[in-house]
């Protein structure tokens, strides 16, 4: 009997009703200059003909595509990613939205600069967008969720946490799934995986990495196709309550993740204040969100709201945030008591 190739990498991709997307994603997939890798599509439970899409790719991929079903809808990427993450055997891992698309030399420059630099995680800082769903006769513009300082060469970064973390809260790094190629020994040693919470996931992922990586890799390659989709999760239309609700929940969870992941690491205990400016980042992201919603409700329906969805969080979540807030308040007091001695 022939034993079966161990693949480069792994291509992890969560899917809920692309039956007009997908097909456009494994095609970029199936034009890639490298082909050394296998596709792990994990369904979340679709209500259209997304699977019957995928099953029909499958032969094309000679055996390199599996598809799993997840038990029950959970309404995001976190635990479609975990799963795909479970059935992956490849060197690497890299995470695919199943309605975007890469470049036919992305596995080809990934790989390569992962090898070349022995990194852990390789990450992309730009990407290619489109304003519309449909990319034939569309303009692809290259942006980032970087304000400025791009690089123009592959370059390490600091192996400093305390550099990472500041420059992480500065937004100097692009925290998305879909930006990152990683090792996945390294995944499974430091037991990272997405924290499953409805939002921000993808964040608290990019802490995590950096926390942990010897080899962080950036790269000025644009390498992910991302497409604006009006059905998505990221652009839906949520009733704005139920979107206060949803960002507040999502807060609570990625923020309780994030404290207890970085409380096991001997750096964050000797240096709780990098801790806190991490949690702060998750803090200002959800913050950012939430700022133009709060204009549309009285304070006193904020208030109820607020309080019942963190009365739902345990005692460990709810004593975490408010060891933070009560940290971060004197240190901004501290700050402040500075600059007006200085002045």
């Amino acid at each position: 009997m022939t034993e079966k190739k161990i693949p480069q990498i792994s291509v992890v991709i969560p899917m809920y009703n692309v039956e007009n997307y997908v097909g456009e994603c494994l095609d970029s997939l199936l034009g890639q200059t490298f082909q050394d890798f296998e596709v792990i599509v994990v369904d979340d439970c679709s209500t259209d003909n997304s699977r019957d899409v995928v099953k029909k790719y499958s032969p094309k991929f000679n055996g390199r595509l599996q598809l799993i079903e997840s038990e029950k809808n959970s309404g995001g990427c976190a635990v479609p990613r975990n799963i795909g993450m479970k059935y992956a055997v490849g060197k690497y891992l890299f995470f695919l939205d199943s309605d975007d698309l890469i470049v036919k030399t992305a596995f080809e420059r990934l790989y390569y600069l992962a090898e070349k630099f022995n990194a852990d995680v390789v990450q992309c800082e730009k990407f290619f967008t489109s304003d519309t769903p449909y990319l034939k006769g569309a303009h692809l513009q290259v942006k980032s969720f970087k304000p400025d300082d791009y690089i123009t060469v592959p370059t390490l970064e600091t192996e400093n946490i305390s550099e990472r973390i500041k420059n992480f809260h500065a937004q100097r790094y692009v925290w998305t799934a879909w930006s990152k190629l990683l090792k996945r020994d390294f995944m499974i040693e430091n037991n990272i995986d997405y924290p499953v919470t409805l939002n921000n996931e993808d964040l608290v992922f990019t802490i995590y990495c950096l926390s942990c990586a010897k080899k962080f890799l950036m790269i000025p390659d644009p390498i992910n196709i991302y497409r604006y989709r009006p059905g998505s999760i990221l652009h839906s239309k949520f009733n704005v309550i139920d979107n206060v609700r949803k960002w507040v929940r999502s807060f609570a969870t990625g923020f309780s993740c994030c404290d207890k992941f970085l409380s096991s690491i001997e750096f964050y205990q000797q240096h709780p204040e990098i801790k806190y400016l991490a949690l702060d980042a998750i803090t200002q992201d959800v913050f950012s969100k939430l700022v133009q919603t709060y204009g549309k409700f009285s304070p006193a329906l904020l208030d109820d709201i607020i309080r019942e969805e963190f009365e739902k969080n345990s005692k460990e979540e709810s004593s975490a945030m408010t060891a933070f807030l009560f940290n971060m308040s004197i240190m901004y007091s501290l700050q402040i008591g500075t600059y007006l001695i200085n002045k």
